[in-house]
């Protein structure tokens, strides 16, 4: 990767004009997967979210806080299987396709021998914490399904970084609708939270086996075993594997602790209101799965940029999930109510708090790829353990604290605290290392200006209470005006580019 005070290096860049055309295609490619990819997340998404609220109601907060730690729990324990592999393709695999064969075979024998070790373990503490049998077959069953994700995650990821996306849009509404049927038949017979966990295997094992076709038809993956390629890859993945780990236990953690803690009943009430405010997180996977290639491709040609990808990325990324966050957060308490009834009511206070958390979560994530790009992976690792450190710490510290000051829900609430806390910590930490790159004059006005919109859309909404849940409405329409007029949304400046990425079929259409 070329330092800061060297000219681009890429083959591409042989005349005058190349790194630009380039650089254009690049974004139009990622435009258009990340409309591709789009289409099939609001469809997943609004199968997952229809599952989501079918299951609190039919489930109650107690047996539905208890599926939602089986599902945490073993997500804490298997996040050691993705090794560093995802993030290590999608900055290498988008330069050099042919690598993924000579190191995923390896891979998968390790993936496997890990696995019966972390089963294993899972057994002796289910054995010692007494869990019931139909409690212990739904763990085991959903630790085999993270076996199943990690290995799809992977398998993703090779396909994103070439950007063949279609096959995978029409496989994951597939897996969703087949999950979704396994749900609605474990309702129906009235089965043990075992059948949710067997649904959930089910929709990712088939994933499994499409995502491998499509591995090989794209990229022509082949499975060999190279114990040199294998190390190799393992060790230029440490730093991203450290951070992954990280990330995703503080991501999980909090659960974990709170059912020991408090119950599975004030799990369900997290659950429930992670579940919503997860919605302002909905293009997540997209940022992942198009921006990390896109950003590699920038940073073979030059520093300058990768910082003005990310700098554009960040203020798109941000014009939506503001407005996303803010009407979730004034909604909260109606939201919570209608989705998922009076028994989860004490949920929205940490609703909100999570709501406002998750618009840090999209800086922290594209920082984090930045960093990556940049060749800071271990600054990167170093950031996430210290967010774990301290993620940790906040949830000892405010968990039992808001249990009993706040009440039914404030485990909940005191978990989206840590978390909030944690999330600033992070964001912060990025913004210092990667210095002035992180933002220009441009992306600052633009945040601040929806900052403000925002507050503005607050004090209307306090002033609105009289009418009820109906200022909503009116909310978001004060928003998207006072956003247009003041220029913290610009539709002039984004139609153009999205309207010609559309037309763009021939040549870089993602399969």
């Amino acid at each position: 990767m070329p330092k800061a005070d060297e000219s681009p290096v890429s083959p591409s860049a042989s005349s005058a004009d190349a790194p630009d055309v380039d650089a254009r295609t690049a974004i139009l490619l990622a435009i258009k997967n990340a409309f591709t990819l789009g289409g099939a997340l609001v469809l997943t998404w609004s199968i997952a979210l229809a599952m989501r609220v079918v299951l609190p109601r039919h489930l109650g907060p107690t047996l539905f806080g208890t599926l939602n730690w089986a599902d945490a729990f073993t997500a804490t324990f298997f996040v050691v299987l993705g090794l560093g592999m995802d993030s290590y393709i999608r900055k290498e695999v988008a330069v050099r396709p042919g690598i993924a064969s000579e190191f995923y075979g390896g891979a998968v024998i390790v993936r496997l021998v890990a696995t019966l070790g972390l089963l294993a373990t899972i057994g002796v503490i289910l054995h010692f914490t007494h869990r019931s049998a139909d409690v212990s077959a739904t763990v085991f069953l959903y630790a085999l399904a993270q076996l199943a994700v990690t290995t799809n995650g992977t398998l993703g990821a090779m396909l994103h970084a070439q950007g063949r996306v279609r096959g995978m849009s029409a496989l994951s509404v597939a897996t969703k609708v087949v999950w979704a049927g396994g749900v609605l038949w474990a309702i129906v017979a009235d089965s043990g939270l075992w059948a949710y966990g067997a649904s959930y295997l089910a929709s990712e094992a088939i994933e499994v086996v499409a995502l491998t076709w499509l591995a090989r038809h794209h990229l022509g993956l082949a499975f060999r075993v190279d114990v040199a390629a294998t190390k190799r890859m393992l060790l230029s993945s440490l730093p991203y594997y450290v951070a992954v780990i990280a990330t995703t236990a503080y991501g999980k953690l909090d659960v974990t602790l709170l059912e020991f803690t408090a119950g599975s009943k004030e799990v369900g009430l997290y659950g429930a209101a992670s579940t919503l405010a997860g919605l302002t997180l909905l293009v997540t996977p997209i940022i992942g799965w198009v921006l990390a290639p896109m950003l590699a491709r920038a940073a073979e040609r030059s520093r300058a940029e990768l910082y003005e990808h990310v700098c554009r990325s960040l203020e798109l990324v941000l014009t939506v999930a503001i407005p996303a966050s803010m009407l979730i957060n004034l909604g909260a308490d109606v939201w919570i109510q209608v989705v998922f009834g009076t028994p989860y009511a004490h949920a929205a206070t940490a609703l909100r708090v999570l709501a406002t958390m998750f618009v840090l979560t999209y800086v922290a994530i594209i920082y984090a790829i930045t960093l990556m790009m940049l060749e800071r992976a271990w600054t990167l690792a170093w950031i996430s353990v210290a967010g774990l450190v301290v993620n940790a710490g906040l949830n000892l510290l405010f968990v039992r604290h808001s249990v009993a000051t706040l009440g039914e829900g404030g485990g909940g609430t005191g978990c989206a605290a840590a978390m909030l806390c944690t999330e600033i910590f992070v964001t912060l930490c990025m913004v210092i290392c990667i210095g002035r790159g992180a933002f220009d004059r441009r992306s600052v006005k633009t945040v601040a200006r929806s900052v403000l919109v925002y507050a503005v859309v607050v004090v209307a909404h306090v002033l609105l209470s009289p009418i009820g849940p109906g200022r909503l409405a009116i909310d978001g329409v004060l928003y998207l005006v006072l956003a247009v007029a003041i220029g913290a949304l610009r539709p002039r400046d984004m139609l153009p580019t999205i309207r010609q990425a559309l037309r763009r079929k021939a040549g870089i259409e993602g399969k």
